[in-house]
């Protein structure tokens, strides 16, 4: 237990990785090369995954199964996708979007990927996917508390 416990402080490492004063987007959401940086702390200490959801995917929902002490099937509902921390507010969309930039096709991209927000790894993260840290009670539509009424996405979340 003790050695998850450094290894998810280790992943919650964020220094150098804070928004700048002013800017309203997290920087993973706008910067490819810290949101890959950030995506690859996830696979590596709490193992997010699959690589491909498309995919059977057997030894990897095995696994989670394993460590969480549940059935497969069980282990397949608890995704990215209903996880406390997966932000997907209309201001957090948004900001995944101008990331993306508007030479491709954002939005399409946000739709087809069911593209959110890890706020316990700062990286955009598909919802079909999941990881060693997921916590019921998902997704954050931003209509909680510190949201404000257009659900863009405040600095200090």
């Amino acid at each position: 237990m003790a050695t998850m416990q450094r290894t998810m402080e280790q992943a919650m490492d964020r220094e150098g990785e804070d928004m700048e004063d002013g800017q309203a987007c997290p920087m993973p959401t706008q910067d490819i090369t810290l949101n890959l940086k950030n995506r690859a702390k996830a696979i590596t200490s709490a193992a997010y995954g699959p690589e491909n959801p498309k995919l059977p995917n057997s030894a990897f929902w095995a696994k989670k199964a394993d460590q969480w002490d549940v059935s497969t099937d069980d282990a397949k509902q608890s995704l990215c996708g209903n996880c406390a921390a997966f932000n997907v507010s209309d201001g957090i969309k948004q900001c995944i979007a101008e990331g993306i930039g508007m030479e491709a096709d954002p939005w399409g991209t946000i739709e087809l990927a069911d593209l959110g927000y890890c706020e316990i790894f700062d990286f955009k993260c598909a919802a079909s996917r999941t990881c060693d840290a997921w916590v019921v009670g998902g997704p954050n539509t931003g209509e909680q508390e510190g949201e404000d009424e257009e659900g863009e996405y405040e600095e200090g979340e």
